[in-house]
């Protein structure tokens, strides 16, 4: 049996190479890693120590294992970090010697090895094939995740698509609630993928109103109490439509659909929730979608000043609006500004909302929008 010693250090090289000499096995010698790849087809076990000049011993390991799949490889190593064990073993290592080398503990490995050649060889072809299986897998499923993705983008801009089709005054309204609630989320300190999914499910948060009749959803004047009655069944709605998915941004629209009209001392619909009974998804959409409505005009209504809607946000925290939702609203107004005034003089024309103003004169903006 052929056994390769690949080491730098002569003291130890030529220790195991006398030993192993005297102990039957033919031996060969390199302090260098890219001349013990001229061995590769020549031997039966190779000794590689992993810190080499120039070719390091991985690499080593790699190459051999790769012209010659019998060969058994020991990694010859005074280190113990985990992360040097796996790049060897990736490379292909069968068993590792720890220096300073017991040589007779070295002889007992290298003639179990040789017994056991068949298992290695195995071993080796099997790993081999493994990571190739690993690799399709791990492509496919990048593959996969990236069509998801795009699929997914698109079934939101359909579902947008949806309710602006109902309703045209709902015109890039959707856009500008997902971002502010996106950016509100974020202000908080939220989780980044709780935060992903608030910014691309809010627009969502009005889907429900494709199953509100043109006569009340169209209706240029305001609401009758009865009518007003049936617009609060859009919440309802769009949560049985989105709740039907197992995508976690359908599921948070859902939520946000059922959600963002809740106000925070329980005189919202559709269930009355009040404080932490509304999920945070919906409290964050209630102040985004109340405030875009507010600087909204409508036939029914005028639009209300940016410091006016600011004002009117900022008196009703702690009443209809969580105060912590509030206080990281108010911090972006600088930016929000910026952003509406900025909108505004691209397109005036525009501008957008939702739903209708109630007759009865109870609520504001926030709880009709």
């Amino acid at each position: 049996m052929s056994i390769l010693i690949v080491e730098d250090d002569d003291i130890t090289r030529e220790a195991m190479a006398q030993y192993l000499k005297l102990s039957g096995f033919e031996v060969l010698e390199t302090n260098s890693g890219e001349k013990a790849i001229d061995f590769s087809n020549m031997i039966d076990v190779a000794l590689i120590d992993v810190k080499l000049p120039g070719m390091s011993g991985i690499e080593v390991v790699s190459e051999i294992k790769s012209r010659n799949p019998s060969c058994v490889v020991f990694v010859i190593t005074a280190y113990d970090d985990k992360e040097t064990i796996k790049k060897c073993v990736e490379a292909g290592a069968d068993d590792f010697i720890k220096k300073p080398v017991n040589l007779e503990l070295l002889k007992l490995k290298i003639t179990h090895a040789i017994r056991n050649k068949i298992f290695h060889l195995y071993r080796s072809s099997y790993m081999k094939s493994l990571k190739e299986r690993l690799e399709i897998i791990e492509k496919t499923a990048e593959e996969f995740f990236t069509e998801y993705e795009d699929f997914m983008f698109e079934i939101l801009d359909i579902l947008n698509m949806l309710s602006e089709y109902r309703d045209v005054e709902t015109y890039r309204h959707t856009e500008r609630v997902g971002w502010l609630s996106g950016r509100i989320a974020e202000v908080m300190g939220l989780d980044e993928l709780l935060v992903t999914e608030i910014q691309f499910s809010a627009p969502l948060h009005d889907i429900g109103k494709i199953g509100i009749p043109d006569k009340v959803l169209l209706k240029p004047g305001i609401l009758t109490p009865e009518e007003f009655e049936i617009m609060k069944q859009h919440t309802i709605i769009g949560f049985r439509i989105l709740s039907r998915s197992s995508s976690p941004i359908l599921q948070m629209g859902a939520e946000i659909s059922l959600t963002h009209h809740e106000r925070w001392n329980g005189s919202g619909y559709p269930r009355g929730l009040k404080r932490k009974e509304i999920p945070i998804s919906g409290l964050i959409v209630a102040v985004a979608d109340s405030f875009d409505a507010m600087v909204t005009e409508r036939p029914y209504k005028r639009a209300k000043t940016l410091d006016e809607a600011f004002q009117e946000i900022e008196l009703l925290s702690g009443k209809l609006y969580s105060p912590e939702v509030v206080e990281a609203f108010l911090s972006l107004e600088k930016e929000i500004r910026e952003v509406y005034r900025r909108e505004k003089d691209e397109n005036s024309s525009h501008q957008s909302g939702g739903s209708h103003k109630s007759s009865s004169g109870e609520g504001l903006e926030g709880l009709r929008e």
